[in-house]
């Protein structure tokens, strides 16, 4: 198969979102003069609730601020850690400033995007706020590789919804199987690329065993494969 682009999901494929994420998180803290030891309480334990919070109120996302979803999970992780504090607003201030201004990539990025750039159309389609997003893209210095970025949050439609798919497809102004979609979510981007019929390359970060029911094009353990496979 002869594609002419290649799209991309961006956290967790090319920007290390855990990583990203747990630096706000800590670093907002931080930044508030916070101190977990203090409490007695660990990082992982902070974070484990943080996440659970952050987790529900996510999935609210379409009626509430970026702003406001994080600091209802900060209120909720204190909350439940007895923890005081009257810097809610300064902690969701800290977050984002942080977490759009911190960019850590996945092993190889600069190398395959260079490469594949030679010779694909590149974008992306990524779940999330515009006002996140491309900033991140921006500290990690890869927003020039991509001819376009589809954000769900500015077309009102999420993957695994095929109309993401369709609308960035539209905007290359290409079929399904002239592309092929690279991503590490199987609920997510595998799902969104196989109801589009467009092929799906499964980035396995994490070496997990595949389900028996999932069939991508391909499966990759490292970016750098991406070489092997399209150069």
């Amino acid at each position: 198969m002869s594609y002419k682009a290649i799209i991309f999901d961006l956290d967790n494929t090319l920007l290390n979102f855990e990583i990203c994420e747990r630096q706000a998180i800590l670093g907002a803290l931080e930044a508030c003069t916070i101190s977990l030891d203090l409490h007695g309480i660990s990082e992982n334990l902070f974070l484990q609730v943080f996440e659970t919070y952050n987790s529900k109120y996510w999935r609210q996302r379409e009626i509430f601020s970026p702003s406001e979803l994080i600091e209802m999970s900060y209120r909720s992780t204190l909350a439940e850690l007895d923890i005081q504090t009257d810097q809610i607003s300064n902690l969701s201030q800290s977050f984002w400033h942080i977490f759009n201004h911190f960019a850590v990539m996945e092993p190889d990025v600069n190398e395959v995007l260079t490469v594949l750039a030679g010779n694909y159309r590149l974008a992306v389609i990524t779940n999330g706020f515009v006002s996140a997003q491309l900033p991140r893209m921006q500290a990690a210095g890869i927003e020039h590789f991509f001819e376009e970025v589809v954000v769900s949050e500015a077309i009102g439609f999420a993957k695994p919804s095929p109309k993401i798919f369709h609308h960035a497809l539209s905007r290359l102004n290409l079929t399904p199987a002239e592309v092929i979609y690279v991503g590490d979510s199987l609920k997510h981007d595998y799902a969104g690329a196989t109801q589009v019929k467009m092929d799906f390359c499964y980035y396995n970060r994490k070496n997990q065993n595949l389900p028996q029911e999932a069939k991508p094009k391909f499966m990759i353990s490292e970016l750098l494969n991406l070489l092997e496979l399209f150069n």
